[in-house]
């Protein structure tokens, strides 16, 4: 990765944390319900019959309501189960309490839980920081999900809150663009 790039990738991410902390919680559950909502409305949701989906934590938007959903629809639905070096894996479960405390706290599935592999995958629900319009995401910077996303053909939606959308972020070819970044007011449709 560019050095630059990288640096300016920290900076964005410790000033874009600090403003998603300083959302207020009335924002953040309105926004929590709209988000949810408009992806479950769209074709690709609708249409998709085994779903990839973040654990949410902290002030991401809330996956809880897409994971129920998916379940009750009789999607085949996978979680991250995270390994070190930046590699992840998808794996089914068949209920929430399924899911354990894992690297870093997050909420992931045992490593006996099934593997659902990447050229089975429908739709897969990425986090974020912050998106832009061009469907680029500032994730955490530990590369998990880009690792992931290269190379593959599904649907990649990502879940940003309108208040942390920007016009442009830095990228590099490292960077996968989203299919879709999904705000409470828009859905945003890149290449």
């Amino acid at each position: 990765m560019d050095e630059r790039i990288r640096l300016e990738k920290q900076k964005l991410r410790q000033a874009l944390r600090a403003l998603a902390d300083a959302l207020p919680q009335a924002y953040l559950t309105r926004s929590d319900r709209a988000i949810e909502a408009r992806l479950l409305s769209l074709n690709a949701w609708k249409r998709a019959k085994r779903v990839f989906i973040y654990v949410s934590m902290g002030r991401e938007p809330d996956t809880r309501g897409l994971l129920q959903a998916a379940l009750a629809e009789g999607k085949t639905l996978a979680v991250p189960l995270t390994f070190a070096d930046g590699i992840m894996e998808a794996r089914v479960i068949r209920s929430l309490s399924d899911l354990k405390p894992g690297r870093m706290g997050i909420l992931e599935p045992t490593d006996s839980a099934p593997l659902l592999p990447p050229d089975e995958i429908d739709l897969i629900v990425v986090p974020c920081i912050a998106a832009d319009r061009q469907g680029y995401r500032l994730g955490y910077g530990g590369g998990y999900y880009d690792r992931y996303l290269a190379n593959t053909r599904f649907t990649k939606a990502c879940l940003c809150r309108e208040q942390l959308l920007q016009a442009a972020l830095p990228h590099d070819a490292y960077d996968i663009p989203m299919t879709m970044v999904i705000t409470e007011s828009d859905i945003m449709l890149s290449r």
